[in-house]
């Protein structure tokens, strides 16, 4: 013990790590990340209980498209003013705060009673989001080399997949105990939120400058990364050489482009199959919870092969390839009553089908990002996250412009397209599509382009 309280002593006072986390630390630090994204993520999370809050609030389905939409533009410009505050300063103090407001700004949305008020939380949400998604984004890239990078990111999609998991599975089985009232379900996910972020703020931790300017590409790099994390003299680099790549601006709209079905899912999916195929609230939201759940397993099963082939690029274009073909199919089945064993199968078949199409084009990404300067990480995902909440959000606000004048099937149409543009805007990005990669000479180099 006279050995172990020291160590914990300096884990606690501490806030960077100077030695590359690797086994059960590396595990902590990622469950870490993945809990503080659900809490910043359950922001959006008010699918479930939209058919019975809608009414409540006395707002019309074009309304709350409105309301949604344009906050969550504000996160995009958020995330794109601090984005080089997280190379800079850190990711860890965004996170930590991030999820302590998140927690209480769920605990107010008990005290909402009209639209204003709603707005007003709402904004608040979109700001924390801004700020801590890009965060944590950085977080899984520094602590996974690019020999895991897929199945991490994957772990990571539990923040906003497990956040409308959760909201979807919660709201399913307890809406019925408090007679659909849904105010009961920010005080049960208000609770979960506040505990967890004292996790947070008292376990997360960053790596120093030096090494997350490092490019680890497997484990037994990573034995040597500290010491090379000591000849670093540049741990900052310049946000313009991200601002300015084409192949990076390419990658974000089209991943953007690709998850408009995701994004209506997330706000609107159990709105969309109480209205169109007359469910209940309550049994909506926990077929739309299946979708969530089929979701998360497809990202860790194509991490974990994509990690092995190195392959980011062809698992992601069989992911567009799969959601062109159930798009095709799930556009015709508006109109068609469809009982809930079957629809279930339906959303947990696109529920896969996403997932092979994002989780590698994470890796992807962030490996892209490293080939223009490793130092740049929180620069490059808050450009995703701008493109992401300003493509997303103008989508979100529109939908019901267009539903209401062509119908759901119209929208349906919109999403389709932006598969197939991902698809095109996919060969723009560095990485093999067929040849597992050699592994390139000079460890921890850093290249600029």
């Amino acid at each position: 013990m006279a050995v172990e309280a020291p160590r914990m002593a300096r884990w606690f006072s501490r806030r960077d790590i100077d030695i590359y986390p690797r086994g059960w630390i590396q595990v902590g630090l990622l469950v870490m990340v993945i809990i503080a994204n659900i809490v910043a993520n359950y922001e959006g999370e008010l699918a479930p209980v939209a058919p019975v809050l809608l009414p409540y609030l006395k707002l019309t389905l074009l309304g709350y498209g409105l309301i949604v939409g344009l906050t969550t533009m504000v996160s995009g410009i958020v995330s794109l003013l601090v984005g080089a505050r997280f190379d800079r300063y850190g990711r860890t103090f965004f996170v930590a705060l991030g999820t302590f407001v998140t927690s209480i700004a769920v605990f107010s949305m008990v005290l909402v009673h009209n639209t204003l008020d709603f707005i007003m939380v709402r904004l608040i949400m979109a700001v924390i989001l801004g700020l801590v998604l890009p965060a944590t984004t950085g977080l899984v890239r520094d602590f996974t080399p690019r020999v895991g990078r897929a199945l991490g990111f994957g772990l990571w999609t539990f923040g906003p997949v497990g956040a409308n998991f959760l909201a979807a599975g919660v709201a399913g089985a307890t809406l019925p105990l408090f007679h659909d009232a849904w105010q009961s379900q920010f005080v049960i996910m208000g609770s979960v939120c506040f505990i967890i972020s004292i996790a947070v703020a008292f376990l997360i931790r960053d790596l120093s400058p030096g090494l997350r300017a490092q490019i680890v590409h497997n484990h037994t790099e990573a034995q040597t990364a500290a010491l090379r994390a000591r000849e670093v003299k540049e741990t900052v680099a310049d946000p313009r050489l991200v601002y300015r790549s084409g192949r990076i601006w390419a990658l974000a709209v089209g991943i953007v482009l690709f998850l408009l079905v995701y994004y209506f899912t997330t706000a609107f999916g159990p709105l969309y199959l109480s209205t169109v195929f007359k469910y209940p609230a309550a049994e909506a939201a926990s077929i739309a919870s299946y979708f969530w759940l089929a979701n998360l397993g497809s990202l860790i099963v194509v991490g974990l092969v994509s990690d092995w082939l190195q392959l980011r690029k062809l698992f992601s274009f069989i992911g567009v390839i799969g959601v062109v073909v159930f798009m095709f199919f799930w556009v015709r089945l508006i109109g068609h009553p469809v009982p809930p064993s079957t629809m279930i199968l339906y959303t947990s078949l696109q529920g896969v089908l996403l997932g092979i199409g994002f989780g590698p084009w994470m890796a992807l990404y962030s490996e892209n990002l490293e080939d223009i300067h490793p130092a740049l990480q929180g620069t490059g995902w808050a450009l995703w996250s701008f493109v992401q909440y300003v493509l997303a959000g103008f989508a979100g606000a529109i939908t019901f412009l267009v539903v209401t004048g062509a119908g759901w099937a119209a929208w349906l149409d919109v999403c389709w397209v932006g598969v197939v543009v991902y698809g095109v805007l996919l060969f723009f990005g560095r990485g093999p599509w067929f040849h597992r990669p050699d592994r390139p000479s000079g460890i921890g180099r850093q290249s600029v382009s």
